[in-house]
């Protein structure tokens, strides 16, 4: 495995399992490997150098001889749910991001943005850094964040980021490589092999106890139906039409639990797990573990008013990806469950309507920006799984000019084509109109952005987490709010065209909500009466 921060640059690391000890080895290229230097990690008591060494304090660990070495990876998710459990925010992308398997965020808090949504990726509202070819040849900070489609724009910068790249696919699922990315602290880098042991060591959390309402299929299919006289009546031609999940992780004291457990099994010197992110990174790591999004992502961000909020994406769909004075975006229109013919969702006029008009839609946006001449339409039509359905997918690509800033591009596009309608305004418009409660960060879009590169995706089959408000000093005030619950949000969409029947529109929101709520959701197809 491969690492690098600051003057660690491309310093080489392993790890070694030696009479019960995890073993870290290190040399720089070019030194005689059976020389190299090996840093003893003892569990328990030995293991907390390294911690401590991230922490900011002195390395006083011990030099080794070399040893036989066996990897030690951890999966992504392992990482982020053992990094949530040692009290640290973790920020996460997985899937497709910059060119890696996962960019992971070792501590990063997205707190809320003022000024207009898209400067939350371009923190001075100027020009990016020129293009890199890729972020590994940038030493810039990173930029974490998400735009919600309705409320406040959170974001942080931070420089301690980790790439994971996975092996070949027949290698397992523990085979890939962890790196530092350049620009982190040299701390972070001693402290890697340490920190992937343990998370490689520890089992993911158990799945919180979430009691789910059962959506609101009476306003969606009143919605669908508003939405078919407005296209009649020629306001719109489609439109993206929402509906909620609410749900309570409860009981709460399951929660507390589960992090008092959490917190004995971690060092002494590490921060206790914050329930609300532990909760969240529970739920998310074992929906990547069993589901691959494409464009997943985890912030654990904390509003204006001290509450814990956790953005928990399992997107299948990206928004924008730019590498310099390149963007693309790859929008998703059409959807049939995972158990039925993929060949139905190619041959569905529907479909094929729908996806082609927001292509049109998507063309029209990045023709704001982009350089006379410069969007291409490079794949339309395409065929692809995702969690629980089979999704058509297209991708337009455009030339940008020269520096253009991130914020702009951004302003020009947002919020996705996919999730509004067309004409664009109208659509959002009514859309406010016909969805009784506000989309909050479904169908905004979460990423990070680094030197000239910008990547989001579009949040949808994403859930939101919010801890209870800050409890105060006043002891009863505290007892009062222990008991506190930890909400979670769901939102779940589909496009509306004149061939839409509502009743098929529902059962579209089931089976895209049910990866997330659970397989029960399918159950309940029978007509309202």
């Amino acid at each position: 495995m491969l690492v690098g921060a600051g003057d660690h640059q491309h310093l080489v690391a392993r790890h070694a399992l030696v009479a019960g000890e995890n073993v870290g080895r290190y040399a720089e290229p070019g030194d005689v490997p059976d020389v190299a230097g090996s840093v003893g990690v003892r569990p328990g008591d030995g293991g907390e150098d390294a911690r401590h060494a991230f922490q900011g304090k002195p390395w006083p660990g011990p030099v080794r001889a070399p040893a036989t070495i066996i990897d030690v990876n951890p999966t992504p998710a392992q990482l982020v749910a053992h990094l949530a459990a040692t009290g640290r925010r973790p920020a996460a992308l997985v899937g497709d991001w910059f060119g890696h398997a996962a960019v992971v965020a070792v501590d990063c808090a997205p707190r809320p943005v003022t000024g207009r949504g898209g400067s939350a990726f371009s923190l001075d509202d100027g020009p990016p850094s020129p293009t890199s070819t890729t972020p590994d040849d940038s030493a810039e900070a990173w930029t974490f964040g998400w735009l919600p489609y309705s409320g406040t724009a959170f974001s942080a910068e931070t420089r301690d980021v980790l790439f994971y790249d996975a092996a070949a696919e027949d290698a397992g699922p523990a085979a890939g490589a962890w790196s530092v990315a350049p620009g982190a602290s040299p701390e972070l880098a001693v402290a890697l092999p340490a920190l992937l042991a343990d998370a490689a060591a520890s089992a993911l959390p158990e799945d919180p106890v979430i009691a789910w309402d059962d959506g609101d299929r009476a306003a969606h299919e009143r919605g669908v139906l508003d939405c078919l006289d407005a296209i009649r009546a020629g306001d719109v031609y489609q439109a993206c039409l929402s509906t909620r999940f609410h749900g309570t992780v409860t009981p709460p004291h399951v929660v507390a639990d589960a992090v008092t457990a959490a917190s004995s099994s971690t060092a002494a010197d590490s921060p206790a797990p914050n329930p609300t992110v532990y909760a969240a990174a529970g739920w998310w790591a074992r929906r990547v573990a069993e589901h691959s999004p494409v464009r997943g992502a985890f912030l654990a961000g904390i509003d204006g008013d001290g509450r814990d909020i956790v953005v928990a994406s399992l997107s299948p769909e990206e928004f924008l990806v730019r590498d310099g004075d390149t963007v693309r975006e790859s929008p998703i229109k059409g959807t049939v469950p995972l158990s039925a013919d993929p060949a139905e969702l190619a041959a569905s006029r529907k479909d094929v309507a729908e996806n082609i008009m927001i292509v049109d839609l998507v063309r029209h946006d990045l023709g704001q920006v982009a350089v006379t001449g410069g969007v291409r339409v490079t794949d339309l039509l395409a065929v692809r799984p995702a969690p629980g359905v089979w999704h058509l997918v297209s991708e337009v690509t455009a030339t940008l000019p020269e520096r253009l800033a991130h914020a702009d591009l951004i302003d020009a596009c947002f919020p996705p084509a996919s999730v509004t309608g067309t004409p664009k305004i109208r659509a959002a418009e009514l859309i406010s109109e016909w969805e009784p409660v506000a989309r909050g960060v479904h169908c905004g879009g979460v990423g990070a952005a680094v030197g000239g590169r910008l990547e989001l995706n579009v949040a949808i089959r994403t859930a939101e987490f919010r801890g209870p408000a800050p409890l105060l000093d006043d002891a009863d005030a505290a007892d009062e709010g222990a008991g506190a619950p930890i909400t979670v949000d769901v939102g779940v969409g589909g496009g509306i065209t004149i061939d839409s029947d509502p009743a098929d529109e529902w059962d579209e929101i089931l089976a895209k909500a049910a990866p997330l709520i659970g397989p029960d959701l399918l159950g309940r197809r029978a007509p309202l009466q």
